[in-house]
């Protein structure tokens, strides 16, 4: 009871949530127009009177419903502008500070909102909080000494593990539900026609000391994903866990922009797909509508219907592929036309797939799911690196960019780090390469663990990478890089050689104390020579 209590207490916190940002969206285009007017030298008093008491209600309100880099802009705003209003006389302006780069940052807000609502964070300004774990692993474990060793060696890549010696002893009542089982072979065979239904969907990786076909084939029947035998290659475990897990987030997941005129229709499809765990959105085939929605959503897929009204469905697709950015978006035609012709017809003019009306909601729910994990994967070929799965040189550059624009317009302290391995040659010539990859991939997935989902990694070239700690102060992220620093060094790798570990050295810059993000980034690239030439194995920041 308690549970259905939290989660309809919840749903209504929601409801209130999304009707503070509808009416925020309303008044930003009140301000929008007012702005207009001003620089167009058509505005009053009155006007400027309305845009205060606007910036006034954000500021008071806005933190409350988890904007509150909305609510501290909104009373930044509100303060700047409050002496004008003062200052007004007869309906007049006497004098103003109310110019262009007032309404810049007037634009900024709506930005601000859109960022809150992709971001999800409680992240407050200048305040760095690590991102809640989200992916514990259960280690089903007989033997203690075995399970403590292997939780130990899997907390340092960021995951929170508890263990238990058989599948009786989880209480899937109390428990918490993981995201991934890691399990003894023998507990498997013996327990896995007891699999509890929590676990039949989760990526079960098995580990022990046979590693015959016979084996393998009997663990892969009962539902098995990996298999790792003893001694055990913790990096090797840790860098399959973090593919499954990446995996299987993939696949449940995603964003589908629906596009009908039936309203009922359109909202059953978006309360299926919602409810199956996956972000969706619904509007009509009005272009004036459908594109803005298009930028502003992202979708990894569209559904839309082929005829609603007077407006075709093949020409909206048509016209979305004007748009360089749209031409990957695979487009699934959701239509009552069952002429297969018609339907080849409207895939040659833009479609990728045709589902015939009416469809199951399993099965609209399992589309939807196949199709934007496809696209998903599609997008990580072109964006990710192939070895990490971080990002690419020029695209983490890209975010370098922006964060640094975002500090210009919201006067928040953000971070740059450039890392480098420590003797990584040397890595390669006495443990080989494959080795080396393991380290590589090793320290990208501490990474993934160790930092918020907000915070930017990229690959930028062989054994260096780059980070970007949005609003985070300089103080608060070389505490958190030198708690990665040192958890990378307690990690133990095996290669040609035997066993052997590696130190990383970063060098941070503040991005707002620069000009341009590129000084940014080679203020940081030279803190890291100072760390190399310090002795390496830690952080140096530029002005600490």
């Amino acid at each position: 009871m308690a549970d259905a209590g939290s989660n309809d207490v919840s749903a209504k916190l929601e409801v209130l949530r999304q009707r503070f940002r509808d009416k925020a969206l309303k008044e930003f285009d009140a301000l929008d127009a007012i702005a207009r007017s001003f620089l167009a030298g058509q505005a009053d008093c009155q006007e400027l009177d309305q845009v205060y008491r606007i910036l006034h209600r954000l500021a008071g309100s806005a933190g409350t419903f988890g904007y509150s880099a909305l609510g501290e802009e909104a009373r930044r705003l509100e303060l700047w502008v409050k002496p004008q209003v003062d200052d007004c006389e007869d309906g007049f302006l006497k004098s103003s500070e109310i110019n262009e780069e007032f309404f810049s940052h007037l634009v900024s807000l709506r930005e601000m909102l859109a960022l809150s609502d992709r971001q999800h964070t409680e992240t407050e300004a200048s305040v760095y909080a690590a991102q809640p774990d989200e992916a514990p692993v259960l280690v089903i474990e007989p033997d203690a000494s075995k399970a403590e060793q292997l939780a130990e060696g899997l907390a340092l890549y960021g995951y929170r593990v508890s263990a238990i010696k058989s599948l009786v002893e989880w209480n899937p009542a109390s428990d918490t539900r993981p995201s991934v089982v890691v399990v003894r072979d023998e507990v498997m065979l013996a327990e896995a026609s007891r699999l509890p239904a929590e676990f039949r969907e989760l990526p079960v990786i098995c580990i022990g000391v046979s590693d015959s076909y016979s084996h393998r084939y009997a663990l892969a029947r009962e539902g098995a994903e990996a298999f790792f035998s003893d001694p055990l290659n913790l990096p090797l475990l840790a860098d399959h866990l973090e593919r499954l897990l990446t995996d299987h987030a993939d696949a449940a997941s995603g964003r589908v922009l629906i596009v009908d005129d039936d309203p009922e229709l359109r909202e059953h499809y978006q309360l299926v797909l919602s409810n199956g765990g996956m972000e969706a959105e619904g509007v009509t085939g009005d272009p004036s509508v459908l594109l803005p929605k298009l930028s502003e959503f992202r979708p990894d897929i569209v559904l839309m219907d082929v005829q609603m009204g007077g407006i075709s469905g093949t020409a909206l697709a048509r016209m979305m592929r004007f748009e360089p950015e749209f031409l990957s978006l695979p487009i699934v035609y959701l239509s009552a036309e069952s002429d297969r012709e018609l339907q080849l017809e409207a895939l040659s003019k833009g479609g990728d797939d045709f589902l015939t009306k009416p469809v199951s909601d399993s099965f609209l729910l399992r589309t939807a799911r196949i199709r934007c994990y496809r696209a998903k994967q599609l997008d990580k070929l072109v964006s990710r690196d192939s070895l990490t799965g971080l990002l690419k040189h020029s695209l983490v550059k890209a975010e370098v960019a922006k964060e640094h624009a975002r500090c210009r317009r919201m006067h928040h302290d953000s971070v740059v780090a450039m890392m480098d391995l420590d003797h990584f040659k040397k890595v390669n010539d006495t443990q080989g390469h494959r080795s080396g990859d393991l380290v590589i991939k090793g320290l990208a997935n501490l990474l993934r663990h160790r930092l918020r989902k907000t915070d930017v990694i990229g690959r930028y070239g062989g054994e260096e990478f780059l980070v970007v700690l949005p609003e985070c102060t300089l103080e608060r992220g070389q505490e958190v890089l030198q708690a990665v620093c040192e958890d990378f060094s307690r990690i133990v790798f095996e290669g040609g050689a035997g066993e052997f570990s590696v130190t990383l050295s970063v060098g941070m810059a503040a991005l707002p104390d620069y000009d341009h993000p590129e000084e940014a980034i080679e203020a940081a690239d030279r803190a890291l020579y100072e760390r190399k030439r310090a002795g390496r194995n830690g952080v140096t920041a530029v002005g600490l």
